[in-house]
């Protein structure tokens, strides 16, 4: 196997690992939406609630339904604390995906930019092969020419 083919097949699972670190990061970064969506919706729930609550506070509440009202806050909030620690968890994994993937994609970029090179490299060496090739035959073309005439 040549050098240059070597170097392709860096490329290829370069590209590979970066667009599975690229796919790992969009799932990520949906299960983040989802849960930041379910801590607005448990956040305007205990907002709805409170303010059942004080509707019945002022329509008049007996103490049994009062102690329920606030342990069911209480609940809520406690839903709450739990989600925003998963939303924080949600944060680090995308960062670390985030992270993940930009590493993959540079060192795909990298073996790309060496496959690049050794292809320019090549090119230049065969142009100057096909250089002399072309000096040496219009100089032995020359030297029959000279040759000849004498």
């Amino acid at each position: 196997m040549t050098r240059r083919n070597q170097l392709q097949v860096l490329v290829d699972l370069a590209e590979h690992r970066s667009n599975a670190a690229a796919r790992n990061l969009a799932l990520l970064s949906s299960q983040g939406e989802k849960s930041e969506e379910k801590l607005r919706l448990l956040k305007a729930y205990l907002q709805e609630y409170r303010a059942r609550l004080d509707e019945s506070i002022q329509e008049g509440l007996d103490g049994e339904r009062l102690r329920n009202y606030l342990a069911f806050i209480s609940r809520v909030e406690r839903a709450i604390a739990e989600q925003s620690a998963e939303v924080e968890k949600d944060k680090a994994r995308i960062e670390f995906g985030k992270q993940r993937w930009q590493e993959e994609e540079r060192q795909r970029r990298t073996f790309k930019t060496l496959v690049d090179r050794r292809s320019q490299e090549s090119k230049l060496a065969d142009a100057r092969m096909q250089q002399r090739q072309d000096d040496e035959f219009a100089s032995r073309a020359a030297s029959r020419l000279i040759t000849t005439v004498r």
